[in-house]
């Protein structure tokens, strides 16, 4: 996909979420190219292209076009799902919000009941609520 973002932060290989325009950006010329992403998504800038426009929003005052795909995205998910290179539908458990994996089970970019690809298996997790929960890369 191709879109557009600030030029200081146009790096191959920044992982981003996309929290949507501005207001000043429902007028601009650009704003089909600069707003086409999923709003709370992560994505991965994948090419930086030479072409830039001016953008009153951003602090340098310019914009640079950009190739992205979506970011895989580390996840916590029942063990007994957890096999590489299959396909699930992520869910979330229901857990406190103290707990040292709650980032990791309720990770942003990831929604209920998005359809996701296990890329990677990680370690086991221990759960204050004694899911048997188990690491991993998701790419949705």
């Amino acid at each position: 996909m191709i879109t557009l973002i600030g030029t200081n932060l146009a790096k191959k290989g920044l992982v981003f979420t996309f929290n949507g325009g501005a207001k000043k950006c429902e007028s601009c010329r650009f704003s089909n190219t600069c707003l086409n992403l999923e709003k709370g998504r992560k994505y991965e800038i994948t090419e930086v292209k030479k072409v830039t426009h001016k953008c009153p929003v951003h602090k340098d005052g310019r914009v640079q076009t950009i190739e992205v795909k979506p970011a895989t995205i580390r996840a916590a998910i029942e063990t007994k799902k957890a096999y590489h290179g299959s396909t699930i539908i992520f869910r979330t458990e229901e857990c406190e919000e103290e707990c040292e994996n709650y980032d990791i089970c309720h990770p942003e970019g990831l929604y209920d009941d998005d359809t996701c690809k296990i890329e990677e298996i990680g370690p086991k997790l221990s759960c204050k609520n004694n899911y048997d929960l188990t690491e991993v890369i998701l790419n949705h």
